[in-house]
């Protein structure tokens, strides 16, 4: 929806995407310069002709009968002021149709009326125009230059701006200030590689600051997120300081020792960039107890390696390098052009964090505790207020201030180490309103170079998790889930060969149908932290007790050949290709924790281990090098029991695949000259209709010859 207003000889307009709450839009009627206008409007369209509208809100206490809508001048609308004395500050409302009501279904921002057994409510924002405010209103990366344009809109008593300082205030920094009209520029140029931000504060004639911040990338190691491919690193398991590699731990629950400088030793020594690595997603840096606690049930102890107990919400583990480790990381990281997210454990505490004895409101209570899955303390039934632990105290998000305090930590995060993104955990034990929230949040705070919102929603097997993953996306929600139902497939078709290719591209074709037009780019797996390892799964020992019978790191060349296919398609699919370390080797590993094994040193990988290692160095590069990889069309060219074939754009990549234990042969419908990026070798197409060999169990991605990419 837009809003114009003719003032002066200007058109002043304000963009307000999927929603009917219109707030703070910038006036420049009368004298002086534009100003806000924080009148609060709300706007219906009616469900049936000639029906009563009203809206009703917290503002007065939810009195009925509320205000009422009358037409506006757009038509099939109907709006009305909310009247009175509304302060700034948050408010839930509801739309009332002839005494029905329901949530604006064109605000995606809610919130929760207590009094109401946590009623959903829409939410609406009132701002305070006592302030001026500053808006970025475009942002320019080109070549070693940031160029930042923004508008400035006076408070209610119109006092101009004065004054324009930048920071960073080097000497390449030049800014400029047109009080009259409000506007602002400033420019920074002789940006190394990285990531650069520019904050802009602008003074009034009053003595009060407005301030707006824009980041943006010079030469990223990929133009977007869906061109990229994203690394998973669990710290503790990954790499000592200096890049050192690490004894497996004496107990499979115990500490590693693995760092944050171990990382940045392997950003430093190219190995993320030898794999066409774009984005890492690190494991949760909060400082996490010392202690060690038994794990649900299984009467095994385990520490908090992993970082998924937070004891302190905005704190960095020492044990994992502090602060100053987080921050030599991220500044490495965007040296080189890669992204970096972090790991956000929104949705619980440990119990020794101070919220829990400070707040017990915030979190979810019962007794006794229901800890999910354990008893009659079911998922499908509590899992937006089961503990995942007894230890582990669930925050309820319909209570307002815990919403507050988990996306003020975001924003914390977020602004302290200037991290490009979050994975969110636990994102279905949530409700959607708190993870819309966040997001909502994050991208305000910052304009040019959004922050990605990745969310973890667990699901099994099945194309029921369509609909679950697909709930949680869309320009109001999260940019991305990770594709669990395709995972499965994956599984199913390569590593167990328990189904046919088909499995695959149904599953494709479904979740294709089902997510389009949400503008989201789903994270692609082969596993994580959480699942046993694709090897493992494809070896046939993944299930056993992993303090008992840990998966072996056998030498079997059906299972690397089946890990090397799964990787082939991984990497060649649409989406974000999300690479858990250690699956790069074929590393084993069986259930949890069994999975999280130390990752192996160079030296001691065998031969099965390099090829496979190989093939990755050469398909994780080929997507920064061939864009259709990354946002071109995919079309299935194949589709058969052992086989399978799809090409990439108009065909600039061809993908083949074979799961048989024999020799096949696939017919391409494009001729011309190509290169198999994998072998290297040169297949000429001479006429449609030319088969293309392929060996036991060989994948093959071939593009044209001539693209620039052969060598990939």
């Amino acid at each position: 929806m837009r809003v114009v207003r003719a003032c002066g000889g200007r058109l002043l307009w304000s963009w307000v995407a999927a929603m009917t709450v219109v707030l703070a839009a910038a006036t420049g009627c009368g004298e002086g310069p534009p100003r806000r206008d924080c009148a609060t409007r709300v706007w219906a369209q009616p469900l049936h002709a000639g029906s009563r509208v009203e809206v009703i809100g917290s503002w007065d206490g939810w009195l009925v009968p509320g205000i009422v809508l009358t037409e506006a001048e757009t038509p099939g609308w109907l709006a009305a002021r909310v009247d009175g004395e509304v302060a700034p500050g948050e408010y839930g409302y509801l739309i009332l149709e002839d005494g029905e009501h329901r949530l604006d279904e064109h605000n995606p921002l809610t919130t929760f009326w207590a009094e109401q057994g946590d009623l959903e409510v829409s939410l609406l924002q009132v701002p305070d125009c006592s302030l001026p405010e500053l808006t970025v209103t475009e942002l320019k990366v080109e070549g070693q230059a940031m160029r930042v344009t923004a508008s400035f809109a006076a408070a209610a008593d119109g006092a101009a701006a004065a004054t324009l300082t930048t920071t960073p205030t080097a000497p390449t920094a030049v800014g400029a200030l047109d009080p009259e009209r409000g506007t602002v520029e400033a420019t920074i140029t002789g940006l190394a590689r990285g990531k650069h931000s520019l904050t802009l504060t602008v003074t009034d004639e009053a003595g009060r600051t407005a301030q707006a911040r824009a980041s943006g990338f010079v030469q990223p190691a990929s133009a977007s997120w869906a061109d990229g491919l994203l690394y998973q690193v669990v710290t503790d398991r990954f790499r000592g300081d200096g890049g050192a590699s690490l004894a497996a731990p004496v107990s499979p629950g115990g500490r590693a020792g693995g760092t944050l400088d171990g990382i940045t030793a392997e950003i430093e020594a190219g190995s993320f960039a030898a794999m066409g690595v774009t984005g890492l997603w690190i494991s949760p840096v909060y400082t996490n107890p010392t202690e060690a606690r038994e794990g649900r049930g299984d009467g095994h102890m385990y520490e908090g390696y992993h970082g998924y107990w937070p004891l302190a919400s905005r704190a960095v583990d020492p044990r994992i390098g502090g602060e100053a480790a987080l921050d030599r990381l991220v500044a490495t990281a965007h040296a080189a052009g890669l992204r970096v997210l972090l790991d956000a454990v929104p949705n619980h505490v440990y119990e020794d964090n101070p919220r829990y004895a400070a707040h017990p409101e915030w979190f979810s209570r019962s007794d006794p505790t229901c800890v999910c899955g354990l008893g009659s303390c079911d998922w499908g039934t509590h899992i937006q207020s089961c503990w995942f632990t007894e230890y582990l105290p669930d925050l309820r998000m319909q209570e307002a201030a815990a919403l507050r305090a988990a996306y003020e930590d975001l924003l914390w995060w977020q602004d302290r180490f200037d991290v490009d993104g979050v994975r969110v955990d636990a994102v279905p034990m949530m409700p959607r309103a708190a993870t819309r929230r966040m997001a909502h949040e994050l991208r305000a705070a910052v304009a040019g170079e959004a922050p990605f919102l990745i969310g973890e929603v667990y699901t099994g097997a099945g194309t029921w998790g369509v609909d679950v993953i697909r709930y949680y996306l869309g320009p109001d929600g999260l940019d991305s889930v990770f594709d669990f139902p395709l995972m499965w497939a994956i599984r199913d078709v390569l590593a167990h060969e328990s189904a046919g290719f088909a499995a695959i591209e149904d599953m494709l074709v479904e979740i294709e149908v089902a997510t389009a037009g949400s503008g989201a780019v789903l994270g692609q797996i082969l596993g994580n932290h959480d699942v046993p390892r694709f090897f493992s799964e494809a070896h046939g020992d993944a299930g056993g007790d992993p303090w008992a019978e840990p998966a072996a790191q056998a030498d079997d060349a059906v299972a690397f050949a089946r890990q090397r296919s799964a990787l082939t398609l991984l990497l060649t699919l649409p989406g974000l290709p999300v690479l858990y370390y250690g699956d790069e080797i074929g590393l084993a590993g069986g259930n949890d924790p069994d999975n999280r094994r130390v990752m192996p040193g160079p030296a001691t990988l065998g031969p099965e281990q390099q090829v496979t290692l190989a093939l990755v160095r050469r398909l994780g590069p080929l997507r920064g090098c061939l864009p259709a990889l990354g946002t071109g069309s995919r079309r299935a060219l194949v589709v058969e029991e052992e086989v399978y074939a799809f090409e990439r754009g108009e065909g600039e990549a061809v993908v083949l695949l074979s799961r048989s234990p024999t020799s096949e042969s696939v017919v391409l419908r494009r001729a011309g000259a190509y290169v198999d990026v994998i072998s290297g070798e040169a297949i000429a197409v001479e006429a449609v209709g030319t088969a293309v060999s392929l060996g036991p169990r060989q994948p093959r991605v071939l593009v044209r010859a001539g693209s620039g990419c052969a060598g990939a």
